[in-house]
């Protein structure tokens, strides 16, 4: 790989890129449709470069948790079908991202250590200058070069992806039946003719993601992070595809799904809450999960329904986008309104367990009933067209929307709000929901921990942008929060290297932002002057 040869791929990668780009985003021969397609192909544009142009931005231990919790309970058919289980592919992971951290830190730490001392200490960065210069060393740019920043130099010099290649003997050294290992290093192994002769798409499936560990000669590549992600994504897919338990498969990933969302909001609110589950309050439907905090009320329907990739063509994507967001996100606001409705109805209301409507769980005195807001829980990242609701969601123009979020998400924000606000945590979260629901219609934004992180951050601006009728443009400075305290260790039961991370002091985040504003009078503007060019 030489300059030229990175150059051209990179230009090519851009290429491909700006070629999905303009073939969705204006598909009439380069002109806009002037009509409602213009909005279809705005969900299918967003909708196509969140599902392929972003990683999964979840953190390692809610993937860990997915696999313990979907897939522990096929352990045998694992085993029998793939020769090794799912503990020893955990060990295997966790093994190989040790290597991997213990390498980066024999790295990075002499270069820290070295910067730390003279940064800490200007006079000793002094007398050491002052001693080159005396050496007759008087150019700054030489003095890297001198002996005693030679473990600086080395650090600088080395290629950062030495962090993830390992000697085999070294990757394969854990404590692992052979047969099963050997087992475990195939399944994750990238075969580089699996692809010969077909044509990749840049929109499909990443192999290699699918497939992290490279063998070459003695030696290995393995990044983690695809390794649990890849575990997971192929275990899943072969798990609801077998013919033999597939429904199972899925009607537990569907209960243990439910279970992790009702534990985050128990673990969340204070033991006096009342939360009920399985549910009904109309004496008909059966509903997920209900939270009455002191007198507000929090209807939370729970989706694990998957997403389809998006198609090229703008305008059937739009189709297959809208089907399967009804089948979630709008299928979830309809049955938390039906609630809605009965808890705002001026009555008592009487909560009764869904699978016997004559057992009365609670009776919930009108006058106790004071907010009331709903959340849609999904287990997939819908990216735009879940973070701002009005460009799919059908509801009657008056009603409030509700709040869409992907369980992942919410969970770091219930845990950072509990790390930042201790007891006021729950009080904050009910007047995040009040300001989050008017942003509604009014936020561009992929990524959710986004405007988590601003409201986190800048509660006071966040409240006061969120009352003006303008359209902000979040940006990933906001969701540094969430990463800066998970550097000191965020919460998750069971965190990775939580013994170190308690050692390690909060690093510096942004906490106020310069918002990209974009009100309908300049984007008016921005078109007479696009017209007046063209005339």
């Amino acid at each position: 790989m030489d300059e030229a040869r990175w150059d051209r791929i990179a230009q090519l990668l851009d290429e491909i890129e700006m070629t999905y780009f303009v073939n969705i985003a204006f598909p009439n021969d380069g002109d806009l449709f002037h009509d409602e397609r213009d909005d279809h192909v705005g969900v299918s544009l967003s909708t196509f470069i969140g599902y392929f142009g972003n990683a999964l931005l979840i953190y390692e231990e809610q993937t860990l948790d997915r696999i313990v919790r979907y897939f522990k309970p096929y352990n045998s058919q694992i085993e029998a079908s793939y020769g090794f289980t799912i503990d020893e592919a955990l060990r295997f992971f966790l093994h190989v991202r040790k290597i991997n951290n213990d390498k980066l830190n024999a790295i990075v730490n002499p270069y820290t250590n070295t910067f730390s001392r003279y940064a800490n200490n200007p006079e000793e960065w002094q007398k050491l200058t002052q001693k080159f210069i005396d050496r007759g060393v008087t150019d700054p740019r030489e003095w890297l070069f001198q002996p005693e920043l030679s473990e600086l130099l080395e650090t600088m010099q080395t290629n950062p992806g030495e962090i993830y290649i390992h000697l085999k003997e070294e990757l394969f050294n854990v404590d692992i039946v052979p047969d099963h290992l050997q087992r475990l290093v195939g399944f994750f192994t990238y075969d580089e003719k699996a692809l010969e002769g077909r044509t990749i798409y840049y929109a499909d499936k990443h192999y290699f993601e699918l497939n992290p560990l490279i063998q070459f000669g003695d030696k290995c590549i393995c990044l983690d992070k695809f390794l649990i992600e890849g575990l997971y994504f192929r275990i899943d897919e072969a798990l609801q595809k077998d013919e033999a338990i597939g429904k199972k498969y899925k009607q537990h990933k569907d209960d243990a799904f439910e279970d992790k969302v009702v534990e985050l909001f128990r673990r969340f609110f204070p033991e006096k809450t009342k939360i009920f589950t399985n549910y009904c309050v109309d004496g008909v439907a059966e509903n997920d999960l209900l939270v009455v905090y002191n007198d507000t009320c929090i209807v939370v329907e729970i989706k694990d329904c998957g997403f389809r990739p998006p198609f090229r063509d703008p305008i059937k994507a739009y189709s297959r986008i809208k089907r399967d967001y009804e089948n979630a996100i709008q299928l979830g606001y309809e049955q938390c309104k039906r609630v809605e409705d009965v808890l705002m109805a001026g009555k008592d209301v009487d909560i009764l367990d869904a699978d016997n409507k004559r057992k009365v769980l609670y009776c919930l005195k009108n006058k106790n009933i004071g907010d009331v807001w709903s959340i849609v829980v999904t287990d997939f990242k819908y990216g735009q067209i879940q973070t701002n609701l009005g460009s799919l969601l059908q509801k009657d123009e008056e009603a409030l929307y509700p709040w869409s979020v992907c369980v992942d998400d919410l969970e770091a924000l219930f845990l950072l709000m509990r790390k930042m606000l201790k007891g006021l945590a729950p009080a904050r979260f009910v007047e995040f929901l009040d300001y989050r629901e008017r942003l509604q219609e009014w936020v561009l934004c992929a990524d959710e921990l986004e405007i988590c992180g601003w409201y986190l951050c800048d509660r006071n601006q966040f409240k006061e942008y969120a009352d003006k009728d303008i359209t902000i443009c979040t940006t990933p400075n906001m969701a540094v929060v969430f990463d800066a305290y998970y550097h000191i260790g965020l919460g998750f039961k069971n965190e990775l290297d939580i013994e170190y991370k308690k050692h390690y002091t909060l690093p510096d985040y942004p906490n106020h932002f310069e918002l990209n504003e974009m009100t309908g009078e300049k984007i008016r503007g921005m078109n007479n002057v696009i017209q007046n060019t063209k005339n």
